[in-house]
């Protein structure tokens, strides 16, 4: 068997035989040939604490099972709180300007801590709507995604958890006969 070793700076072939092969595996594995077996304490009549050998202490048994009883029971943590949109508080957004609508849906975003993806989105939906003068807009996810600098799938993972907030009801999805894109229904709760 041929094994490439380093001598200096230049890689050299090496025959091994089985017999060395055995041996540098054993040694990884700190194996021996023989099995080890322990010296008997022989009094040398050495005061103790000297020679080779050391006393040491023999461990405690390791418990074998652990019984239901001796389990410790873990606390149980807080859950977040996730605060539901009324559907009575929710109420058509009547803004004036962009700068309006990009403060509404900044305090939105604190207030029920949305992703800069889901706050990109309902900026854009929430000015076509005013766009409309409605509270219903057409969109489409590749023109949003693109809009807003996100990937397709992101802005369907936003789109999502925005319809599971109940920011936005899909009313309509995407019709190939009329092209204008998926209906949505913009019910954004006064801040």
């Amino acid at each position: 068997m041929a094994k490439r070793r380093k001598y200096g700076d230049a890689w050299k072939d090496v025959q091994i035989d089985a017999e060395q092969n055995d041996a540098v595996f054993d040694r990884f594995f700190k194996r021996t040939s023989q099995p080890s077996v322990p010296e008997p304490d022989i009094d040398s009549g050495q005061p103790a604490g000297t020679g080779k050998s050391s006393p040491i202490p023999a461990r405690p048994p390791a418990p074998t099972a652990i019984t239901p009883s001796r389990r410790v029971e873990k606390r149980s943590q807080a859950k977040a709180t996730v605060t539901q949109i009324d559907s009575t508080a929710a109420a058509e957004v009547a803004v004036a300007g962009d700068s309006d609508i990009s403060n509404h849906v900044h305090s939105l975003k604190q207030q029920y801590r949305l992703s800069k993806g889901e706050a990109a989105i309902l900026r854009q939906l929430l000015q076509r709507a005013r766009d409309e003068r409605s509270s219903e807009c057409y969109a489409k996810i590749p023109e949003l995604a693109d809009i807003c600098a996100m990937t397709h799938r992101g802005c369907q993972f936003a789109l999502k958890s925005l319809q599971d907030r109940e920011f936005i009801v899909r009313v309509k999805d995407y019709d190939p006969a009329d092209r204008l894109g998926i209906l949505f229904l913009i019910k954004v709760p006064s801040v």
